[in-house]
C-alpha cells in the first residue's frame, strides 16, 4: 500500500505565517471600520449638540419684544443690549407656564461664552432687584470665540447694540441677529436670525 505522506515541519510553519499574516490584515481592517464608525457617531452627536444650540437661539430671537425693563437701581434698561454683563441680552416672550401660574409670559434673558461654553442666563422676574434670580443653562461646548453683528432697519450692520445716540432704556430692536461661534472642532459657525417683524434678509 502506498504510504500516505503529511506536511512537513517547513510547511506547517510557512502556512502558520500566511495565516497570521492574513489576520492581522484583517484586524487592522476591522480596526479602521471600528475607529471610522466611532468618528462619525462622535460627530453626528456633535452635530446634533450644535443644531439643539441653534434652535434654542433661534427660538429666542423669533420671540424678541420690544420690552426695556429696569436694572437693580431702578434705571432703564434696553429691550436689547450688548455690553460687559453678558455679549448679548434682550426680552422675549413665550415664557412657558405648564402650571399656570399667574406671572409674565415675558422673560430676560441673555447670552455668554464662559470657559468655552456657550452660557444662556435667564431671570426670573424682568424688572430686577439686586441679585436677581436667575438661572443658567450650558448651551454649547467648545466655543472659543463668540460674536454678535445687528442690522439696523436701514439695513446697516451694527457691531453692538443699541446704536450710538439712541436713549437709554431705548426698545428698539434690529431687524436680525447675526451670531458667529468658533467651534474648536468644526471651525467657524456664523448663523443669522430674523427678528418677528424684520424685513427679509440674506446672510451677507
Amino acid at each position: 500500500m502506498r504510504r500516505q505522506r503529511g506536511f512537513t515541519l517547513i510547511e506547517l510553519m510557512v502556512a502558520v505565517g500566511i495565516f497570521a499574516v492574513l489576520s492581522a490584515m484583517a484586524f487592522q481592517g476591522l480596526r479602521a471600520v471600528m475607529d471610522a464608525r466611532e468618528g462619525i457617531q462622535q460627530q453626528t452627536e456633535r452635530l446634533k449638540q450644535v443644531q439643539q444650540a441653534m434652535a434654542v437661539l433661534e427660538r429666542d430671537f423669533q420671540q424678541g419684544v420690544t420690552r426695556g425693563i429696569r436694572d437693580p437701581f431702578g434705571d432703564p434698561r434696553e429691550a436689547m443690549l450688548s455690553d460687559d454683563l453678558a455679549d448679548l441680552e434682550f426680552t422675549r416672550a413665550g415664557r412657558s407656564n405648564p402650571l399656570g401660574m399667574v406671572r409674565s409670559e415675558l422673560q430676560r434673558v441673555a447670552y455668554r461664552l464662559d470657559e468655552d461654553v456657550l452660557i444662556r442666563i435667564h431671570w426670573e422676574v424682568l424688572d430686577q432687584q439686586v441679585e436677581p434670580p436667575r438661572g443658567t443653562t450650558e448651551i454649547l461646548e467648545g466655543v472659543t470665540e463668540l460674536r454678535f453683528r445687528y442690522l439696523d432697519r436701514n439695513r446697516d450692520w451694527r457691531e453692538t447694540w443699541p446704536p450710538a445716540g439712541q436713549p437709554r432704556g431705548t426698545e428698539l430692536l434690529p431687524v436680525a441677529v447675526e451670531i458667529t461661534l468658533e467651534l474648536e472642532d468644526l471651525g467657524e459657525l456664523v448663523r443669522l436670525f430674523r427678528l418677528a417683524d424684520g424685513l427679509e434678509v440674506s446672510q451677507p
